[in-house]
């Protein structure tokens, strides 16, 4: 298999339906348990109540170990694809890291998606569903 390196995107074993999605190496790092990759991954059908649309197309930043990236990654699209300049995902990832608080993926790509949209669907359905709700018992300073 070609090395991982920044720039790169592949296919990979999504979930049905998201055959289209691809994953781009964004970085790539050694931490004390391990190498790590850094993706977004686009193309994707998740289901998010707090978005237009209620429909997500992309994962801005996911951590994942290259162990589980090597056993889901199936094919080099493309390399030397130019990076974005916005990489607030992993800062704040790495400030998380850094303090204990965030760790990384080690599982497939299409297995991440849907745990993230289980967990996203149910906390956004909360959230929605307090925010229309809230007029009810809001606090108003009236005058």
């Amino acid at each position: 298999m070609t090395p991982f390196a920044p720039g790169q995107r592949w296919t990979y074993r999504t979930r049905p339906g998201e055959e289209t999605s691809t994953a781009f190496i964004l970085k790539r790092e050694e931490l004390p348990h391990g190498p790590v990759l850094h993706i977004q991954l686009d193309g994707l059908h998740l289901h998010n109540p707090l978005t237009p649309g209620r429909l997500q197309t992309e994962l801005g930043h996911l951590p994942i170990t290259e162990a589980a990236a090597q056993a889901c990654l199936t094919g080099l699209i493309e390399e030397h694809v130019t990076l974005p300049t916005d990489l607030s995902g992993y800062r704040q990832w790495r400030a998380a890291f850094e303090a204990g608080e965030a760790g990384t993926f080690d599982l497939p790509l299409a297995e991440i998606v849907e745990t993230l949209e289980q967990v996203i669907s149910a906390n956004g359905e909360a959230t929605r569903t307090q925010t229309e709700h809230a007029g009810l018992f809001e606090k108003r300073n009236l005058k």
